[in-house]
């Protein structure tokens, strides 16, 4: 499974461009089981998967899956 492919990464805003062009878009998880998720240290993960480019579509650039993923043993 890959983030680009999955239902659960949504694009939410765009990264703030300082000449006026148009910026990348960020993106993050939106899978109610990622919330619940901890690191090492006992912190909660934070859910930003990756950016896109800097074209008006702006696709996500990550090609794989985060190290987190809560869908990585579900396929």
């Amino acid at each position: 499974m890959n983030c680009r492919e999955c239902k659960y990464c949504k694009q939410i805003g765009r990264q703030q461009s300082q000449c006026k062009k148009i910026g990348r878009k960020r993106y993050y998880c939106e899978n109610p089981k990622v919330y619940n998720l901890r690191n090492k240290d006992g912190y909660p993960v934070y859910n930003f998967v990756g950016y896109g480019d800097t074209t008006l579509e702006s696709p996500l650039q990550l090609k794989t899956y985060k190290r987190w993923c809560p869908l990585k043993g579900e396929e």
